[in-house]
């Protein structure tokens, strides 16, 4: 969801990609290059020989020139196919993968994708474009956003918990928040007696759950979530399968203790922020440091063999993410840590500038 930042944990990875080079390509050109340069050489031999030959064995002149016409047409002819051929070398294509963020990026001011930008991505796929998306979201509001789109690629869900094949409705990453930790999420409950919505995984499957006594702004929340969610309290059963918790209230004196006592753990990340589509509404999410749109945009790398990355993003969350791809697009609304990052920037979210740059893509 896009997000007035107030605070925040974070343990993102800093490693860098390299960009995939056409050695094909280049070795094509070297190795025309050196045999124009050897042909050439050849040509100017034989004519040295055919003027030295003419000279001293007039008599033979006749069957030499014949001989040396020959030759040269033939070098000519190597000449010609040659600059044909260099000219028609082409850059190996690779295999491309496109992923945007959805909040302040793809998404408008009214947390929607806009008819142009449907549009424009319908027809991307259509073309054989690969596109997916990489949010923040869990899957209590997702998929009613993005169900027009025929997103065929796994999407990567709560900043890389879980990366989620929606066409087999499974996961085929995910990464719970640890045992300890788990705990330590308990124990500050207990404290501010103040319970949440979670996202647990069993089975590569993704289930969801509300505490019985939600707050209010949690239960409106939840009341059109996109997952069936069972009411129950988080328990100790659960730790090994909890990879998400949001928590929701008016005011934010509990959530700000809660985000103080937690902050600390280097096994979570805490994101504490005010709501900008509901008014006097805070937020807190948590999920494992391990889970970032770096780790996740590793894994759809390998798992598609995808040569080059292109990442769309606007918030630190999409840091890593910008890490992992090989060129990255900050769009005029991002923070400025994410343009300094960025490839360049493009037009705002409310400007459809991802669907913008996409369309340029298009046959």
């Amino acid at each position: 969801m896009q997000k007035i930042k107030i605070s925040r944990s974070e343990n993102v990875s800093q490693a860098q990609q390299i960009h995939p080079r056409s050695r094909e390509f280049v070795t094509s050109v070297l190795r025309f290059t050196v045999f124009r340069i050897v042909s050439s050489h050849l040509t100017c031999c034989i004519l040295f020989f055919y003027t030295f030959s003419a000279v001293l064995f007039m008599h033979f002149s006749v069957y030499l020139f014949a001989y040396i016409v020959i030759i040269n047409l033939l070098f000519l002819f190597l000449h010609v196919m040659l600059k044909f051929k260099i000219k028609t070398v082409r850059i190996p294509s690779m295999k491309k993968l496109y992923i945007t963020d959805l909040d302040g990026t793809l998404l408008n001011q009214n947390a929607s994708i806009s008819p142009y930008s449907e549009q424009v991505i319908k027809k991307i796929i259509k073309q054989g474009i690969h596109f997916t998306i990489a949010t923040g979201r869990s899957p209590i509001r997702i998929f009613s956003i993005v169900q027009n789109i025929p997103l065929k690629l796994p999407v990567i869900l709560m900043n890389g918990a879980a990366i989620y094949d929606i066409e087999n409705q499974e996961c085929l990453s995910t990464v719970p928040i640890c045992k300890t930790s788990f705990q330590g999420i308990l124990d500050t409950e207990q404290k501010t007696n103040l319970r949440g919505g979670y996202i647990l995984t069993q089975n590569n499957q993704l289930s969801g759950i509300i505490t019985v006594s939600p707050t209010l702004l949690l239960q409106t929340y939840l009341k059109t979530s996109d997952l069936t969610l069972i009411h129950s309290n988080l328990e100790q059963k659960d730790k090994e399968t909890l990879l998400y918790a949001l928590y929701m209230d008016s005011s934010s004196q509990k959530l700000q203790f809660m985000y103080d006592t937690l902050k600390h753990d280097s096994n979570i990340i805490c994101d504490f922020y005010k709501d900008v589509y509901r008014q006097n509404c805070w937020c807190l999410e948590i999920t494992s440091s391990q889970a970032t749109k770096y780790s996740a945009v590793q894994f759809l790398r390998n798992y598609g063999s995808y040569e080059y990355i292109t990442g769309f993003g606007d918030s630190w969350n999409d840091i890593s993410l910008f890490q992992a791809c090989d060129e990255s697009y900050a769009v005029a609304n991002a923070s400025s840590k994410l343009k300094a990052i960025a490839t360049a920037t493009i037009k705002s979210n409310i400007e459809d500038g991802v669907a913008d740059f996409l369309s340029k893509l298009l046959k």
